[in-house]
């Protein structure tokens, strides 16, 4: 295993690299992967091969890898599916221990793929090679700055590691996990798995100093043992959170010619995965907002969960799907109540979740959230409308709401906003229990720059929408029971 895993850091974090399949095309594979690694500022050797160029973008080509002067960490591979065991055995030659291969054509198309996988394979693996892929679109390794894949797109370094067994479907984790802030400190398109798979990968971010949260889209296995075994090794060290599709007959059929992956039956998975203490979520955007919570927020030490919201629909919302989620909205006591009751209106009701109802002229949640933070009554708390002011003062949509507002009303309001969520970092801070909070803004905080958002994300916090908050709480709670059963107080 360690052996392997030595063989992987030189995926990650080589010194020198020969492409096979380069290519002076911007419209050919081989053409935008080298581009984009020479765009990401790879610092390494690169060296280009292909036999019918003699410069590939100004770097000098060579006609092979055995041409290439010195050692080679890593090979990419960007050539017909039929030259692929061949150019592995030149590798194995060379001297190359790892290689990716980028290209398609393998197992997922029938038997004459699956016997050409094989055969790969099998050179690969005298010669004491790894391979990732085949039929992926390559890696990013931020910390690198080594972006061999397709996407144009260069994630930020971070400390959420990527592996999925679809391109597309890794593209968009990246990306969406950028839009709340937060970077990746690996990404690989695992493709078809002939060679390393997503146990491989498990064990590699487990071991990783790089790697904090796991994030892992999957269609299917050919050894869900090793898969779960890996698993639960690395879940009691780092949190782990699997997309897997296939769950229908319709989307194994998809599975099986996408990637060459076998299902299995779902609700045996989904057992097996809890047992494992894997958080399997059902859309990529649960995904990334779970990953990105597991980044900073503690774990609640029970299911006890307080809500405060300045919008009562969205309470009720919350309360619903809370009790679906198995989370308790305990009864506020005598004593918060008394402490409530001189911040809100007097028409305000007690109850769990706690409604500001509209008390424009009232305490805001810079005074009530102390009051709930401190009362030791729960084991996490909700905050529902943080940023509120940005969605009704937004000078792209509503330019017109902001002229008819009073500038220095809009100035209190924004600065009462920046205070709020200096106030709420502070406690997250030295907090034991999460602070989670909700904004209608998340999405749109980096590209409009919306300050008190912002601060949020520059400290790799998550920011809410209401229908995945409760989700997200409910996951951190089945974390801390997983590792309160399994590791020994």
């Amino acid at each position: 295993m360690e052996l392997r895993l030595d063989k992987m850091e030189k995926i990650f974090s080589p010194k020198s690299v020969a492409f096979v399949g380069a290519s002076n095309n911007v419209s050919k594979w081989g053409g935008i992967v080298f581009i984009n690694i020479l765009m990401g500022g790879f610092k390494g050797k690169l060296y280009p091969v292909n036999p019918k160029e003699s410069k590939i973008h100004g770097r000098q080509a060579y006609q092979s890898v055995l041409d290439i002067p010195g050692e080679i960490d890593l090979a990419i591979l960007v050539v017909p599916a039929s030259v692929i065991p061949d150019t592995i055995s030149e590798c194995v030659k060379k001297g190359i221990k790892a290689a990716i291969v980028i290209t398609a054509g393998f197992a997922e198309l029938g038997k004459e793929g699956r016997e050409l996988q094989e055969e790969m394979l099998r050179r690969a693996h005298e010669g004491g090679m790894i391979l990732v892929g085949p039929n992926g679109q390559g890696i990013a390794s931020p910390g690198a700055s080594f972006y061999p894949w397709l996407p144009n797109f260069r994630p930020d370094q971070g400390v959420i590691g990527i592996a999925s067994q679809s391109g597309g479907v890794c593209t968009e984790l990246s990306e969406n996990l950028a839009e709340y802030g937060f970077g990746c400190s690996k990404v690989i398109s695992a493709g078809n798995c002939a060679d390393l798979s997503l146990a491989d990968y498990l064990d590699y971010f487990g071991s990783d100093s790089e790697t904090q949260v796991i994030l892992l889209y999957m269609e299917g296995l050919t050894d869900g043992r090793a898969f779960l075994a890996a698993a639960k090794r690395v879940a009691l060290k780092k949190p782990v959170v699997l997309v897997k599709s296939g769950r229908t007959n319709a989307g194994e059929k998809a599975a099986m010619s996408h990637t060459a992956s076998l299902s299995g039956a779902d609700e045996i998975f989904d057992a097996a995965c809890k047992q494992a203490g894997i958080s399997r979520v059902r859309t990529l955007n649960e995904a990334v907002v779970l990953a990105g919570t597991f980044v900073k927020s503690p774990l609640p030490k029970g299911r006890r969960l307080g809500i405060l919201t300045g919008g009562g629909g969205h309470g009720v919302l919350m309360a619903d799907d809370a009790a679906m989620k198995g989370i308790e909205l305990v009864e506020l006591s005598e004593s918060t109540i008394n402490s409530l009751k001189p911040l809100l209106p007097p028409w305000w009701k007690p109850n769990n979740p706690v409604d500001m109802v509209a008390g424009m002229g009232y305490a805001g949640p810079l005074k009530i959230m102390p009051v709930l933070i401190e009362s030791g009554q729960f084991d996490g708390i909700i905050l529902n409308g943080i940023g509120w002011i940005y969605s009704i003062l937004d000078p792209i949509n509503a330019p017109a709401d902001v002229e008819s507002f009073d500038n220095s009303r809009v100035k209190d309001r924004l600065d009462e906003t920046d205070k709020l969520s200096d106030l709420l970092l502070a406690y997250m801070e030295t907090s034991d229990i999460p602070l989670l909070v909700v904004s209608k803004v998340a999405r749109l905080a980096i590209r409009r720059k919306y300050g008190a958002a912002l601060k949020f994300f520059e400290r790799d916090v998550m920011l809410f929408s209401t229908e995945n908050v409760i989700d997200a709480f409910a996951a951190m709670a089945d974390r801390y029971e997983f590792l309160k059963n399994e590791v020994p107080a």
